[in-house]
């Protein structure tokens, strides 16, 4: 099992839940919870269950909690604005090919498993980070054939993006499967991104994005000229669809799939990572974004990304972000309007963020952060 998150006076004894949907926050006994920590299951660390600590605001474990639940593991959250209440949770962690993914209800405090019985075979749900009003996401292995018809002589091989809402799946041709990064829902169309390899030659190719059109079932290319470099998909809404390059330029298609180039990054000294996948962004409104890029020489610059027309960055002058620290954002809890970000430097710590002044309300240290997946504010709002 991982260690503690905090030293404890005495060894607590932990209840056990039969089952992540299980376990709702009137569990707790003790009124010093201030936050539950959650370290799912990871067969890698030899931790066969998912362990909730319940915290104080000074990182004392005054509870714990083991989850036995041998569908749930290491969890990756996605928030979408137009549904801020409902966190979307795909797992990670070993080798699987899950016909199911999890949701976490901000409201209702709770897990729910949501079963996709529309496939022939288990295709794994891989990646559900996604825009739109649809749920999308791309799988381990093809819909078609439930392997990933790997070519012997090239390695090149493929998999399916899919569409949970209207249960319509689309296999992706050899060697143009996604990326880690956003899947759009934009005009009817999904756009992805593409992963880019280095040929024989040592040309790297295949990069851009895809744009899949399901009802006719098929697919067109795009690179924007660029010329190798790795475009990401970040964000669509009702009128606009927003990809990055790796170079900071902010590609914005409108509804006819006319696109422009905007540079919101423009002011800053030049970054070496434009987008951290997975852990770089979370939605704090409709068009508004806390957003996070990197670079060697300055370490994080933290800022909030504004979309629309044109997009625009403005850098939060906040003395909270070291240098030498690395830092990533967990999710933005609506409800009571705190931004959860995982810091790690020579200590790691919780900070927990106003999301209004974006300043700290409480620094909180942690160990195993690298196996922190989840927070959850006990006190809830009226």
């Amino acid at each position: 099992m991982i260690i503690a998150v905090a030293k404890t006076k005495v060894q607590l004894e932990r209840v056990q839940v039969e089952g992540i949907e299980q376990f709702h926050l009137d569990l707790l006994t003790n009124e010093e919870s201030d936050y539950l920590l959650f370290y799912p299951a990871d067969i890698r660390v030899n931790q066969d269950a998912t362990i909730v600590k319940a915290i104080n605001e000074n990182g004392e474990i005054v509870e714990e909690f083991e989850i036995v639940d041998d569908k749930f593991r290491r969890m990756f959250i996605h928030q979408k604005p137009t549904d801020m209440d409902t966190l979307y949770v795909s797992l990670f962690g070993e080798a699987t090919s899950d016909n199911y993914y999890y949701t976490f209800d901000l409201q209702r405090l709770s897990f729910e498993k949501v079963e996709l019985d529309y496939f022939s075979s288990n295709v794994g749900v891989q990646n559900l980070e996604h825009f739109g009003e649809e749920v999308l996401f791309d799988t381990a292995v093809s819909h078609k054939t439930g392997e990933q018809n790997i070519d012997p002589d090239t390695y090149a091989f493929n998999v399916s993006l899919s569409n949970a809402t209207t249960e319509q799946s689309f296999e992706t041709e050899l060697d143009f499967v996604p990326k880690s990064a956003p899947l759009l829902g934009f005009q009817e169309r999904i756009i992805y991104g593409l992963s880019g390899r280095l040929n024989q030659e040592g040309h790297y190719e295949n990069a851009g994005i895809g744009i899949v059109d399901m009802a006719k079932e098929n697919v067109t290319y795009e690179d924007f000229q660029q010329e190798g470099q790795d475009l990401y998909p970040l964000y669509a809404n009702d009128d606009y669809a927003y990809i990055l390059s790796e170079k900071g330029t902010l590609f914005v298609y409108d509804r006819e799939f006319q696109y422009r180039a905007t540079y919101p990054f423009h002011h800053l000294p030049r970054q070496d990572m434009y987008y951290l996948e997975g852990e770089g962004a979370v939605f704090l409104e409709e068009n508004k974004a806390f957003y996070l890029v990197q670079s060697e020489e300055d370490g994080f610059t933290l800022g909030l990304l504004t979309f629309g027309e044109h997009p625009t960055f403005q850098a939060l002058e906040k003395d909270y972000i070291q240098k030498d620290a690395t830092y990533e954002i967990l999710y933005y809890d609506h409800v009571v309007k705190e931004i959860y970000l995982r810091e790690e430097g020579a200590d790691a710590h919780l900070l927990i963020i106003d999301n209004g002044t974006f300043d700290v309300k409480a620094k909180i240290p942690i160990e195993d952060s690298h196996l922190l997946d989840f927070v959850l504010k006990v006190e809830r709002s009226k």
